[in-house]
């Protein structure tokens, strides 16, 4: 008796097992409550003439260090081959104040991003934008995330976290010590060569958009925003290297036109023409054509005033499909993805005088970038800001597998979600008086 309910003990063991794995088989629970909504709508604006000030602060990483990357092999780097930094601008405008800092790194993560926040919550600022520069030679071992790890960062690193979030911080509290008073000055050109689409579709984001924040005695600080991936250094890396985004904010600020902040545009689709460079070191030629092309953009003054709205977007489900054979993709996002992947996303929008950049977690293409900048009114897109979540293209895109898609790894219905959040920070970004 005793072993025949012994055996069937065993039989329900199976047949709940074996129902479970049909489930996650079968049931997209990665999906399920992920419609589209907003939460922790935060907004301010001040019209009073602007204050700023700007920081450099180096990264002491601890070495060796893995390099990141893609591919499950990844070198690791005893030498750092040219100084990775992180570089800060806090604006300020009557109680608005709001920090902008660049971290040479492949992405900034939301783990990442929170522990910025954390570490300079005594300066009172309002919003806090924390962007990578995406270079793909620089430092690993900093996020968190699994799907991170294995997608490109390495093993996670404690105290190289701790090194990326002093530099961080210092180079925010330094920069809030500085605050002056500036005027901004904008322009907006084209790169006219050294850039490229990597798939099928050659629309890219070729604009090259600068501010300037200019005091009494001369620059201060300058964002600039262009969309080329930093994939420039060989590898493997010789050291830890930040490629041209670096090279170009050291030479601007070595010419004495302030702390120079690169940011990346709809990045997602664009590589950087190995063969116009014309150098047998890339990253040095092409920092230097995109420097001729920054003193090439005219400036305007761009006026007075500052004015942030934040937001929270739901996302929808991690999708598998185009990663994994047919009939597992169910099963490794309900196991594999749906644990990690975050169901909400921060969307941010900045005005700097007449000025709209839109801060997004995501690497944009030409084509969804320019969804999301209609759904903004006109402001301009800034890829990987407050977290990373991959790449976004059109729904159809996704659907027919083209373009970059096949680097999407959230649902078709990810795009939507974003322009839905776009659309309700557009509404939330206060005028300036």
């Amino acid at each position: 008796m005793r072993k025949a309910r012994r055996a069937r003990r065993r039989r329900w063991w199976l047949v709940a097992l074996f129902g479970g794995l049909v489930l996650l088989l079968v049931v997209p629970f990665s999906g399920l409550g992920r419609d589209a909504r907003v939460r922790g709508v935060e907004h301010e604006a001040g019209a009073a003439p602007l204050r700023a000030g700007a920081s450099v602060a180096r990264m002491s990483v601890p070495l060796p260090v893995t390099a990141v990357g893609y591919g499950l092999v990844r070198p690791e780097v005893s030498r750092v081959a040219f100084p990775i930094s992180a570089r800060a601008v806090v604006l300020a405008s009557e109680n608005v104040k709001v920090g902008v800092v660049t971290l040479d790194l492949l992405l900034a993560d939301a783990g990442l991003v929170d522990e910025v926040r954390k570490s300079v919550a005594a300066l009172g600022l309002s919003a806090l934008w924390v962007a990578a520069t995406h270079t793909h030679s620089s430092a690993g071992g900093f996020a968190l995330n699994p799907v991170a790890q294995v997608a490109g960062t390495g093993r996670f690193r404690p105290e190289v976290r701790r090194a990326v979030v002093e530099a961080a911080s210092r180079a925010l509290g330094q920069a809030a010590a500085r605050l002056q008073a500036v005027e901004v000055f904008a322009g907006e050109s084209d790169l006219a060569s050294g850039t490229g689409s990597r798939d099928e579709f050659p629309q890219v984001d070729r604009r090259l958009t600068r501010l300037e924040l200019r005091g009494a005695s001369g620059p201060v600080a300058q964002l600039v925003v262009l969309a080329a991936h930093p994939t420039l250094v060989t590898r493997p890396p010789p050291g830890l290297d930040p490629d041209w985004p670096a090279r170009l904010a050291a030479a601007e600020e070595a010419a004495g036109r302030g702390v120079t902040l690169v940011l990346q545009g709809d990045v997602g689709n664009v590589s950087v023409e190995r063969s116009g460079v014309g150098s047998d070191e890339p990253a040095e030629a092409f920092a230097r054509a995109v420097e001729s092309a920054v003193q090439a953009t005219a400036l305007r003054p761009a006026g007075p005033g500052l004015a942030y709205a934040r937001l929270e977007v739901s996302l929808p489900g991690p999708d598998a499909s185009r990663f994994v054979p047919w009939g597992l993709a169910t099963l490794v996002d309900n196991v594999a993805l749906w644990p990690w992947a975050p169901g909400w996303a921060e969307l941010s929008e900045l005005r700097i005088g007449t000025v709209r950049l839109l801060g997004v977690p995501v690497e944009t293409t030409a084509a969804s970038g320019a969804v999301l900048e209609a759904a903004a009114g006109g402001g301009r897109v800034v890829s990987l800001v407050n977290g990373y979540l991959g790449y976004v293209e059109p729904a159809d895109r996704v659907s027919r597998r083209v373009g970059e898609s096949h680097r999407q790894l959230f649902g078709p219905e990810l795009l939507e979600s974003l322009r839905f959040g776009t659309e309700a920070t557009r509404a939330a970004l206060r005028p300036i008086p």
